[in-house]
């Protein structure tokens, strides 16, 4: 990984703090981007003094707002006309209602829209490291989309719901991701980090609930390390050129229930629709 430069997205917090910081000790140049820029700047400090070297940046994202992805795409490609790997890591879990300006649910804005656009806007960074790589971070905690109400419009909403359809999207774009990217030996894969609990993802649950979450992690669960060590592997092993559109489960490709090329691009088609109201 050494002078390879690899954007992690979220990487200030739990599974994407260790991506960042892994690959830095893989002598990528590692960009942080992230929503805190106070908070990110002292995760690269810290990381700085632990490893005793890294180059390290950060920048500012926010995946909630168009106008913020399309600033960061625009000043990382001014700096960085190739980018070798993209970890799409940032996600959320909201409890309530939330909407972006646009009027679309916060949820899905963040974990899907927001990467989708941000993919498309480094695509051509992408082909000029190529062979280069994205890694998309979903879930087994996924299913539910309702392809006629991704926005709960018409559902009652449900932060379990809102987040399960959303991990779901992630898996079904990035196969149509590899699909359209393969001739370019852009090699697109999701992963599933397994049951981790102690990352900020649950932070608006309830101390009852949270104290649960970290037993059953205990029980069924990983620590943050192993959580990310399948987004690490996916973006570093050189033996895994070539290896794209596949679901991982720590190292081992998993069958995806939701593998369905039709369904595939016509959630991209409305996903790309999406991202063209005004907002």
């Amino acid at each position: 990984m050494e002078g390879k430069i690899v954007v992690v997205t979220g990487a200030n917090r739990g599974l994407g703090r260790v991506t960042a910081r892994e690959l830095a000790r893989c002598k990528a140049r590692v960009i942080m981007a992230c929503r805190s820029l106070e908070h990110a700047r002292n995760v690269a400090r810290e990381v700085r003094q632990e490893l005793g070297f890294g180059e390290i940046e950060v920048r500012k994202l926010d995946l909630a707002y168009p106008e913020s992805i399309h600033r960061f795409a625009a000043s990382l490609t001014a700096d960085y006309p190739r980018l070798d790997v993209l970890v799409n890591n940032a996600g959320v879990f909201l409890k309530c209602l939330e909407r972006t300006s646009a009027g679309l649910e916060m949820t899905f804005a963040i974990n899907v829209l927001g990467p989708q656009l941000l993919t498309g806007l480094l695509a051509d960074s992408l082909k000029a490291a190529a062979p280069s790589r994205i890694v998309f971070m979903a879930s087994e905690y996924a299913g539910g989309l309702d392809p006629d109400d991704l926005q709960f419009e018409q559902r009652r909403f449900d932060g379990s719901r809102a987040y399960k359809q959303s991990k779901q999207a992630n898996r079904m774009l990035c196969r149509e991701w590899a699909r359209r990217l393969k001739p370019d030996r852009i090699w697109v894969n999701s992963m599933s980090p397994n049951l981790t609990p102690e990352t900020d993802l649950f932070r608006q649950e309830s101390p009852g609930m949270k104290f649960f979450m970290r037993q059953l992690g205990k029980l069924f669960g990983n620590p943050v390390g192993e959580g990310a060590d399948t987004v690490i592997w996916l973006a570093a092993d050189p033996g895994l050129e070539e290896e794209t559109g596949g679901f991982y489960r720590r190292r081992k490709k998993v069958s995806c229930k939701f593998e369905n090329p039709e369904a595939e691009k016509a959630l991209w088609d409305h996903c790309e629709s999406l991202l063209k109201i005004p907002g």
